[in-house]
């Protein structure tokens, strides 16, 4: 029973006509399609459309409230829009990555309070990115700290970081993202999308997955919308997939659909 159940939605689900989703197509989708990355996809795809057509007050009651965990990510996305720049102090930032209700409410303010922070001594952003409250301060910190010590980093120091399970999630979230460009660049040592497959399909650490998955959106983001979303159908429930490489395919789909909005 089980395994007719699972091809009678992936017959409804495999071709749809996807060239034109409405804003209340993708809503539907993140609120209720029964494939979680068909969700994700669709809430990165809304981000930039409540950025522009939502309050912050609304943003922030869906992020903290909002039906599935893909319109929470929208509403954070588009909070994090409106809040850098716009003029919050470093300590009401940081009351809301410790104190926010959500990890999406706490997420939202990552990249103001990142920017807020950037110009502190590296000792002091090192020391936050390993003992932050929670694992958005972490990676905020992280992040900062990283990218002001990045003429000192190399691939293999960012693996070891990713590789350290004495090391909070957040930093090596950072390490991770950061460790994708290398991946990346430069050509000589770049791994190929196959390469990255492999690696985000099958690395041991889940860190290292990340930063491969996290690259590999780049060539899947040249790929059409239909090549993607067939595969992340295909992917339902099937043993043996990543949750890296299924994030990875959810943000490239999620990415075609927002720029036909």
């Amino acid at each position: 029973m089980k395994k007719t159940f699972v091809l009678v939605v992936l017959g409804l689900l495999a071709f749809p006509a996807i060239s034109a989703w409405t804003v209340s197509d993708l809503e539907r989708m993140a609120k209720t399609d029964v494939i979680p990355e068909i969700r994700l996809a669709a809430g990165y795809a809304l981000a930039n459309y409540y950025a522009a057509t939502k309050s912050e007050t609304d943003l922030l009651k869906l992020a903290e409230s909002g039906a599935t965990e893909a319109v929470r990510l929208a509403a954070s996305l588009a909070l994090s829009q409106k809040w850098v720049g716009a003029g919050k102090t470093r300590d009401e930032l940081l009351s809301i990555l410790t104190e926010g209700k959500t990890p999406e409410v706490r997420a939202a303010a990552i990249p103001a309070f990142t920017e807020a922070i950037v110009t502190d001594k590296a000792d002091a952003l090192l020391e936050l990115a390993k003992t932050g409250e929670t694992e958005e301060l972490q990676y905020a910190a992280g992040k900062a700290y990283l990218q002001k010590i990045r003429a000192k980093l190399n691939k293999a120091t960012l693996e070891s970081i990713c590789g350290d399970d004495t090391l909070p999630a957040g930093y090596r979230k950072a390490a991770a993202e950061v460790l994708a460009g290398y991946y990346l660049f430069p050509e000589t040592t770049a791994l190929s999308k196959a390469q990255l497959e492999e690696k985000a399909l099958k690395d041991a650490n889940p860190f290292v997955r990340y930063a491969a998955a996290y690259a590999l959106v780049n060539f899947l983001a040249e790929e059409s919308a239909d090549a993607l979303y067939k595969k992340v159908v295909s992917m339902f429930l099937a043993p043996g997939v990543s949750a890296e490489y299924r994030w990875a395919y959810a943000r490239a789909l999620g990415l075609k659909w927002a720029a036909g909005l």
